[in-house]
């Protein structure tokens, strides 16, 4: 088979990517190794109001339930509810969703070769896909998009991996006591090192998972369900459903291009540094990888070329990705003491009008800038050895 680009990984940013340039007039094939797209999916499922407008996608029949309000646990365990009295947030069946954009790239012209799976490359001025389990055992290309995950093949075989690095998850879904139109987030070294565990409501059922960078992220979240003083409670142990573990990625580690190759999506470690959420940025960056890449197949689309594609992306997202790694690496360095007396800062009126006022629950970077420049005052009030401990990443450049 003979196609311009062939797209591995038929997830959201694969299907945006490959509906963009099958728009355009090019021929596109999109490599997924699964029976049905959009199973299995390993995620929370919240995509911001704001961010589906601006994708200019509708909210369909995928929609599970609003989020108004996020409900925070510290450490201390005692609770910190957030809200603007808006719907700020939707809850969405990853699964019905993905099928959606699956649709609308073969309406555009894509071809979907499923049950197919990207086994290697061979790069060069042909690269060739090599197939296995379709009726296809190879697609000669022009271009090679990967969008195959953390863990990306097309990566490894690029050499685009060598600074990779991640989160390990772990997600169930299971009857619980929770808000239909609040999330909450819960914080603790003990189950959720560098990260924080989660409750969202999902239809009938609720997503609990959780992110770790240490140890065995299925261990911690039955831990988790079955001891935490507070979500063990509103959890049903009995009708647990559903599992799963994966990799989260972290931006900025890992190049997101090379001669005739690029990455789209999670295999980019495009997603937002302090939640991880990867389907609003997988699939804007994914918007702009579709305009390089028809571009740079106006000749032959080298490295030299999809470097626009590199800048394009450090130009939209740059500044959240760069504040939201910074903020990280003083959250991963917090110990459960720290992130109580953070807490106790949130629950005083003026930082939660501040919080409201510059959250943007899509684009993190503009209450990061605001609370940078309230820093010195807030850091004032956690204590000398505090200010010490963090001021370093703060004003690092």
């Amino acid at each position: 088979m003979r196609a311009d680009v062939a797209v591995v990984g038929g997830g959201p940013a694969g299907c945006f990517v490959g509906e963009a340039l099958a728009k355009r007039g090019f021929e596109v094939a999109i490599v997924e190794e699964h029976a049905e797209v959009g199973n299995p999916a390993c995620c929370a499922g919240i995509v911001g109001v704001d961010g589906l407008q601006e994708l200019k996608i509708k909210p369909g029949k995928w929609v599970l339930g609003k989020l108004r309000r996020a409900v925070f646990y510290p450490p201390s365990n005692e609770p910190i509810e957030l809200t603007r009295g808006k719907v700020e947030a939707f809850v969405i069946d990853r699964a019905t969703f993905d099928r959606e954009l699956a649709r609308k790239a073969a309406k555009a012209g894509a071809t979907l070769l499923m049950r197919t799976r990207c086994v290697g490359l061979k790069l060069g001025r042909e690269p060739v896909v090599r197939l296995k389990g379709g009726g296809e055992t190879e697609v000669r290309t022009r271009l090679v998009i990967g969008a195959d995950g953390p863990a990306s093949i097309v990566a490894r075989e690029a050499g685009l991996l060598k600074t990779a690095r991640y989160l390990k998850c772990a997600q169930l879904e299971t009857i619980a006591e929770v808000r239909a139109d609040a999330t909450e987030l819960y914080f603790g070294s003990s189950f959720a090192p560098s990260f924080f565990a989660w409750l969202t409501p999902a239809g009938d059922l609720c997503r609990v998972g959780l992110g770790t960078s240490q140890g065995d992220a299925l261990g911690k979240l039955l831990s988790f369900v079955g001891t935490h003083p507070a979500a063990s409670t509103k959890i049903q142990p009995s009708k647990i459903l559903n599992l799963c573990v994966g990799l989260i990625p972290e931006p900025l580690t890992k190049k997101i291009y090379a001669d005739r190759v690029m990455l789209v999506g999670d295999a980019a470690g495009h997603v937002k540094p302090l939640t991880r959420g990867g389907i609003y940025v997988g699939l804007s960056c994914a918007r702009l990888a579709a305009e390089v890449a028809a571009d740079a197949l106006g000749g032959e689309p080298t490295a030299k070329k999809l470097r626009a594609y590199e800048q394009a992306v450090t130009k939209r997202f740059g500044r959240e990705f760069e504040l939201g790694t910074r903020a990280c690496r003083i959250f991963e360095r917090m110990t459960d003491g720290d992130l109580n007396s953070i807490f106790e800062l949130l629950k005083r009126e003026d930082v939660q009008t501040l919080v409201l006022k510059h959250f943007d629950f899509d684009n993190h970077d503009k209450l990061l800038r605001a609370l940078l420049s309230k820093a010195p005052g807030l850091l004032r009030s956690l204590g000398m050895k505090r200010i010490l401990k963090y001021s370093r990443y703060l004003l690092k450049p």
